[in-house]
Order: C-alpha cells, then structure tokens, then sequence
C-alpha cells in the first residue's frame, strides 16, 4: 500500500507519520496542556494536508468534501475544548450551550453523510431489499442490546436529557456503520480505487469505536477508555494516506462492479455480526435469554432473506448478463452479416470486374458477350477489337511496376472514354491484353472505330515526371450471326492479333484476311492427327558438296508430305503447326529412323562415309527419352555415327534448358556432329558455340541469297567464316543457286555448299544413282 505512494506524496506521509508517532508518546508521557496542543496540531495538519491533496487532485466536490467538514469541525471542537479546559469565562458559557458537543455532533454526521454520498453514488443499481434488511438487522441487533442489555427495558433511561447527545451520536454512528458496512460489503476492491476502500475501513472504525464507547458510556458517568482518542487518530491518519492514493478526478468516478459472490459476503457479514455480539456480551457480563432469542431469530431471519435475495439478484444479475450476451451477440451477428454482405459485394466486384483498371474481367465478359450476341437485331453486327501492348514488359521493367500498373489503369480510361454508354463492352483479359466489343448498325464499318481507337492507344500517359506512348496491335472480328459461341468469337479475333504480332509492318489485322489460311491451318493440323507416316511422308534427299572439287560429302534429309486427302503439302506449313503439338515427336522419330536406316544401307552397300544431315525440334530434345531412342537407331541399323550430322536451330539453342545440354552432350559423346542450322539469323554468339559439343555451322540461306547484291549479308558471312575458323568449327552455305554465289563462297573460305546450283532435293532412287556416279 505505501509503494503506491509517488515520491512526492512520501514526504508528507512520512511528516504525518512522525507527527502521529509523537501524539503517541504524548498520550502516554505528556501533561494534559501538551498532549491537547498536540493533538489539536495533529488534527489541523491532517485537516490542511488532505484540504491540499484533494484540491490538487481535483476532488474536493466529491464526498470528501464531508469528510474534510468533519475534520474541520473535529479540529474546532478539539480546539475549543482544550480552550474551554484553560478559561473559565468560555467554561461558563459552552457548558449552558453545549456548543462543544454540538460540533462533535456535526462531525459525526458529516463522515456519516460522507459514506451515505459513497453508498448511493456507487450502489444505484444495488439490491435496495439487501440494503434494507442489512441496516435493519444492524439496528435490531444494535438496540435490542441496548433495550436489554443497557436500559434494563426502561424508557425512562432512554428518554433521560443526561443521555441525548449520546443517542444521537448512536443513532448518527448506527446509519454511518450501515451504510459503509453495505458499501464496504457490496463494492468489487480494486488497487486501482484502494482510497476509497481506506475511506470506508476508517469510517466503519470510527463508527464502530464511538459506537462502543458511547454504549459503555450509559453505565458509567465518567468513562474514559485507553487508547479512545488513539483509535479516532489512527482513523484520520488512515483518511490522510487515502488521499495519498487519489488519482485526478478518482473520487467523481463510479463503480463499473459490483460483488456478485452473494454467498461469500453473506457468510462475512454473519462472521461480524458473531464478532459484535461477541464483544457485546463481554463488555455486559449480562445474558439475557429472551435477548439472545431475539438476536437469534434476527440472524436466521437475516441469513434467510440475505440467501433468499442473492438467489433473485443471481438470477437478476444472469438474466441481464443473458440479455447483454444476447444483445452482444445480436450486435456480432449483424456485424458480422454486414460484413459478409460486404465481402459478398466485394467477392461479386472482383467476380466480373478487374481490380485495376475497372474493367470487365475475361470471365463475366463472356457472359455479356454471350447475352450481347443473343440480344442482337437484324441489321446489327457486333465488332470485336483484341488489343495487345506492344513491348509493356520493357516499361515495367524501365519504370517499375507501380508505373506499370498507373500505365495499364490510363491506358484503360482512354479506352472507356471513346466508348459509347450503351451497346459495347470493354475487358481486360490478361496483362497487358484488352478486348472491345461494340454493337452497331452493320452498314458502319469498323474502321470509323478503329481510327479513334488507334489514337486513344497512342495518347501520352503522363505519369509523375514521366510521359509515355504506347502501341499496340490490334486484332479485329465481326460477326451478324448470333449463333456464334461467345468463345469462338474471341479466338477469331485473337487469331488475327497473332497474326498481326508476326507481322511487323501491321498495325491491325482483320479475321476476315487470314480466315482461309486458319482454316487451312486447322486443316492441316486435323490431318496430321490422322497422318500414316509410312504411306504419305517419303524422305527426300538434298546433296551437300566440298566447296573445293565438288565432292559429295553427304546428304540433309528433308520430309515431303504427299496427303491423300488435301495432295502434296508444303514442309513450311506442316512443320511449324507439328511443332506446336505433340506430333512433332512421332514426325522426328519417324524422319531420324528413316534417314539413318536408309544412310546406313548405302554407305555399307558403296563403301562410302556419307553424312546424313536429320534436323531435330526442340520438342523432340525435350523429350527424356531422346537421346537413348536417337542412339538405338544408330546401334540397330550399325550406321557409323560419324556419319550423323544432327541440326540444331540457332533459336533453340539461346532457350535451351540443362535437358537439351545433357542430351547433345549424349549425342556427341557417341561421335555424332552437331550442327547449327540458320546460323547468322539469330542471337548469333559465341557463349553457345563455346557450351555446346559442335561440329559445323550452316549459313543462312536468307544471308547467301543477296551475298552478291548487299554487301552487308557479304561481310556477315565474312565473319562467320572467320569465327569457324577461329573455333575449329566447319562451314555449309545453305540455298546456293548461282555461279556467284558460289565463287564468293569459295574466296570467303567456305567448307562446303548445298543448294539447288548443284543439286536439289531428290528422292532415294535419284540420290543413289548420284552415289554411284561419283564413286
């Protein structure tokens, strides 16, 4: 409790503390002139110490203000009666008007009203039924003691002047016991609010001291009991280190709890009444039957109602808490149902619409295209514009990706602002990817719209410091029939935006342009799904020849496809749609066994060491079994494997991953060549020369072709050449078609030429007569 002090508050307690310690002393040692002086000095300076902490604290108009009027009044009857002791003019005078004790009076009902202010400031929601029967049972017991025990049953006794000041001090001390008992009983104790706690001990010892001593006080005339006037110190001083504990404001503040272990306070409570009872009986020396009865049938009364009113203020206190839950609960439950309102609003939100640009997202566009494609009228076509940013992964990777995504919401306002309100559709379907959609009479061609389109695409976006142009590519369908699939629709005209990518010089592609050859392209990819290699490929053979002497090296096996259904296809249209299925694995393998099978016989038949060029996808590498599978045919059909000449694509090796690094390290560990077909077309490097196992390069047949014309595919050459050399790696000119292509060649160093000048690619008959004739 005296931790709790502050440092600056430990100076005045222990000032009061000596001070209480020397009134003390003086009770036991001192004359009766120093004792009154110092008593009256140790009630001022409580007086004066608790006036100064409740001003500070700011809690004077509470119920301290009472108590602080009670001291007052002590401080001036202890005065006056020290006073009234020394003159005997003031004797005389306060004897007739028992001013003296008139005061004391006001002190008493001042701490009693202080304890009353305490009970109905904190205790409004209190069981009144317990507060009554508690002060009731105090006073029965109380004055049925006095009845029996003091006054021998006489009223005479009772109604005498000689004992009135007495009886109001009783009657004063009886109400201040009651209501700080109820309080002190009803109050849930909190450290927090110890000052009140140390006001109600205070007040209930000084109730309970005056009650006692103005009892004995009826026997004897002249009464004086140790240690009286050290019990009402002790008190004050207790009233002093309450204050000591104050907080601002503290005393304006109401109990938020109550006690509700009825049982528990009902059991304490009849532990003080046994104890007064106790003490009663031992200061009387008197037991009276009919008294004990009484007191008795008090108690169990007492206890009986106290149970009783627990049960009800139990049952009381669960209703409201059940109500209280209730209403928590309810207040939870509607929270908690607006907040699932609110995430089902949301969920739907970003359901159908992106987060970033507002736009439409590719799933709930669908469904409005599927609805605008059924609502359409007769006269009206519906225009679809997919729309790809050209290059937007450079500005996220310039500018950041916060710009990234101000760029991509900008962008998507100007789209929405050439748009009309009604009959159109926008929606983002990936990163940078958007689609328009917009119904119109079908006489408006969509290239009115195109033209505002294409210059809200190209608006600057101006962000922070930065302003930025976009282009785009854009890929355009349109549609009178609404028995089209809403799916459908949109890969027509994502069919023509990949058009429009591979082709750099366009801006925009029509469905319309390039719908013969999609239509062609699926054809070709639904035949080759049913394709019997055996029966419609043949391999073709095109000879390759030292560029010195004309001596035939070897041979690149080249695929012709003879359909039955659609006739003779070309190898630039089939191959490239293989390559974007699985089929490309089963054309490869067949093409590799094939060519080996057929190289392998001639070379054993001519005694010859041709190499045969096969050409491989990197699909076909992809694939874990490659190399093992490419080795069997080697191993099957006792083919040199020097004689093997496998082609790679200068584009596949910049992408290749460790599979294809292990499998050409497989390949030429066995003695195969590994070849760099179209080299000088792409990523042209020496990172990849030098990372992978190669035998030779082949040139570009798009470099040979203008090699007489443009003296910069001549100078590329030159020095691709030259790198050969340098690494120890061999040359092939590929697509050779005249004598000065030829002669360049020869005098840039080329190692060997293939193409139609000396020979185009024949069939195995033909290529076997070649054999023969050069041997």
């Amino acid at each position: 409790m005296i931790s709790k002090i502050s440092n600056e508050n430990q100076v005045s307690f222990v000032f009061m503390l000596i001070l209480f310690c020397v009134y003390v002393v003086s009770y036991f040692i001192a004359s009766g002139f120093y004792e009154d002086i110092i008593t009256a000095l140790f009630d001022f300076m409580i007086t004066l110490f608790i006036f100064l902490k409740l001003k500070e604290t700011r809690n004077l108009k509470t119920y301290w203000i009472y108590i602080l009027l009670g001291l007052t009044c002590w401080v001036i009857s202890d005065t006056m009666w020290m006073l009234y002791d020394k003159l005997d003019f003031l004797k005389q005078f306060l004897s007739k008007a028992n001013f003296i004790q008139i005061l004391y009076v006001v002190s008493y009902f001042m701490f009693a009203f202080s304890a009353f202010y305490i009970l109905i400031k904190n205790l409004k929601n209190l069981f009144l039924m317990q507060v009554f029967v508690d002060s009731v049972s105090i006073s029965a017991i109380y004055f049925s003691f006095m009845w029996f025990m003091i006054f021998d049953r006489s009223l005479t006794q009772v109604l005498s002047q000689k004992d009135f000041f007495n009886l109001s001090y009783i009657a004063i001390d009886l109400f201040m016991f009651c209501t700080s008992f109820v309080a002190f009983f009803s109050l849930k104790f909190s450290r927090r609010r110890l000052s009140i706690f140390l006001c109600l001990i205070a007040l209930i010892a000084i109730s309970i001291y005056d009650i006692f001593t103005t009892t004995m006080d009826f026997w004897i005339d002249e009464i004086s009991f140790f240690g009286y006037n050290i019990v009402f110190k002790s008190a004050f001083f207790m009233l002093f280190v309450a204050t000591l504990h104050l907080r601002e404001g503290e005393a304006n503040l109401k109990f938020r709890a109550l006690r509700n272990d009825f049982d528990k306070i009902l059991i304490q409570k009849l532990f003080v009444f046994a104890a007064f009872l106790t003490i009663m009986i031992l200061y009387s020396w008197k037991i009276n039957l009919t008294w004990l009865f009484s007191i008795l049938v008090t108690l169990l009364a007492y206890g009986a109602l106290s149970y009783t009113f627990s049960n009800v203020r139990k049952m009381d206190i669960l209703i409201k808490r059940e109500i209280h839950i209730k209403k928590v609960l309810n207040n939870q439950i509607e929270s908690k149902v607006k907040e699932l309102e609110e995430t089902n609003r949301h969920l739907q939100r970003i359901s159908k619409y992106d987060y970033l640009t507002n736009a439409l997202n590719r799933q709930y566009f669908i469904a409005r295209l599927e609805e605008m494609i059924k609502s359409k009228a007769l006269g009206e076509k519906i225009d679809i514009y997919s729309i790809d940013i050209n290059h937007f992964k450079a500005i996220n990777d310039s500018y950041g990706h916060y710009i990234g995504d101000d760029v991509i919401a900008k962008f998507a306002l100007n789209i929405e602002s050439i748009l009309p309100p009604n009959d159109s559709l926008f929606a983002r379907s990936g990163g940078d990817d958007f689609i328009v959609v917009l119904k119109q009479n079908e006489n408006v061609h969509c290239r009115e719209f195109l033209h505002y389109l294409l210059k809200a695409i190209s608006e600057p976006i101006v962000i922070d410091d930065y302003k930025i142009v976009l282009d785009a590519k854009i890929g355009i369908s349109s549609t009178q029939t609404s028995e089209i699939l809403a799916d459908d629709f949109i890969m027509q005209s994502e069919a023509a935006l990949e058009a429009a990518k591979k082709d750099t010089s366009e801006k925009y592609v029509f469905y319309s342009d390039i719908k013969s050859m999609i239509q062609d392209r699926n054809y070709i990819e639904i035949l080759l799904n049913s394709i019997s290699f055996d029966e419609e490929f043949e391999l073709k053979f095109q000879p390759q020849y030292l560029i010195e002497g004309k001596k035939i090296v070897g041979a690149e096996a080249l695929v012709r496809w003879n359909s039955p259904i659609k006739g003779p296809v070309d190898q630039s249209k089939f191959i490239p749609i293989a390559e974007q299925s699985s089929i490309i694995n089963a054309i490869g393998k067949w093409v590799a066994k094939n060519a080996i099978k057929q190289m392998a016989f001639w070379n054993e038949k001519y005694n010859t060491n041709l190499k045969i060029g096969i050409n491989i996808s990197p699909k076909q590498i992809d694939n874990i079994n490659f190399a093992s599978k490419f080795l069997s045919y080697i191993d099957r059909y006792g083919i040199d494997p020097s004689c093997i000449d496998v082609e790679i694509t200068e584009a596949s090796l910049v992408n290749a991953e460790e599979m294809m690094q292990s499998a050409l390290s497989k390949l030429s560990n066995r003695g195969i060549c590994i070849s760099i077909d179209d080299f000088g077309t792409g990523f042209s490097s020496m990172s990849y020369i030098k990372k992978y196992p190669m035998s030779r390069l082949k040139i570009a047949k798009e470099l040979i072709d203008n090699i007489a014309k443009n003296d910069i595919d001549k100078d590329v050459v030159k020095s691709v050449i030259a790198l050969a050399k340098n690494v120890e790696l061999k040359t092939i000119a590929e697509g050779v078609e005249d004598e000065t292509q030829l002669k360049i060649l020869r005098e840039l160093g080329c190692d060997e030429v293939q193409g139609y000048l000396w020979g185009k690619p024949m069939s195995a008959e033909d290529f076997e007569k070649l054999i023969i004739s050069a041997i």
